[in-house]
């Protein structure tokens, strides 16, 4: 073999060693889909008991017994319905094609970027174990999303959001 040949080998590897470096780093499309869950924060109504609440959200970080009453908290992000990642991975694979893989320059550090939203919070429950109330520290807007719209009352003239009804104190 000439020294053409050994060259072109050697560059030949150090091009297929760099694509699978790229590929081990994840695509955009398989980022997306690796993104956090969507958890369902209907468990912080009042009412619903403390299992509930747990399996939902998971471990809380921290737990307490304060004046008689179980006091747990909660840190997690909240992410995305399975629809929004499929839809999200969809929309980067035909990107990716569309572009010959220059889609990935941009769309992994938008994955990176898009990873959820933090949540933190309080939850006391009664003596029966059940969600007394709600106090949230991070992620307010995620926790009682704002109404897009709003019917007007007589007595109101301002065009401000309302909130859920859920208590959150």
């Amino acid at each position: 073999m000439d020294s053409r040949g050994l060259c072109r080998r050697l560059a030949d590897a150090r091009l297929a060693l760099l694509a699978a470096a790229l590929a081990m780093s994840g695509c955009a499309a398989v980022k997306a889909t690796q993104q956090p869950d969507k958890k369902d924060l209907g468990v912080l109504g009042v009412g619903t008991p403390r299992s509930r609440v747990i399996a939902e959200l998971g471990a809380p970080l921290w737990s307490e017994e304060r004046d008689g009453a179980t006091v747990d908290v909660f840190a997690f992000k909240q992410g995305y319905s399975k629809a929004v990642k499929a839809s999200r991975a969809l929309v980067h694979g035909a990107a990716d094609v569309a572009t010959g893989g220059l889609w990935e320059v941009v769309g992994i550090p938008a994955e990176s970027l898009a990873d959820g939203k933090n949540v933190k919070l309080e939850v006391t429950y009664d003596e029966r174990r059940a969600v007394r109330s709600v106090e949230v520290f991070q992620g307010q807007d995620i926790v009682t999303p704002r109404r897009w719209f709003k019917r007007k009352s007589k007595d109101d003239d301002s065009t401000a959001h309302v909130t859920d009804d859920r208590k959150a104190a």
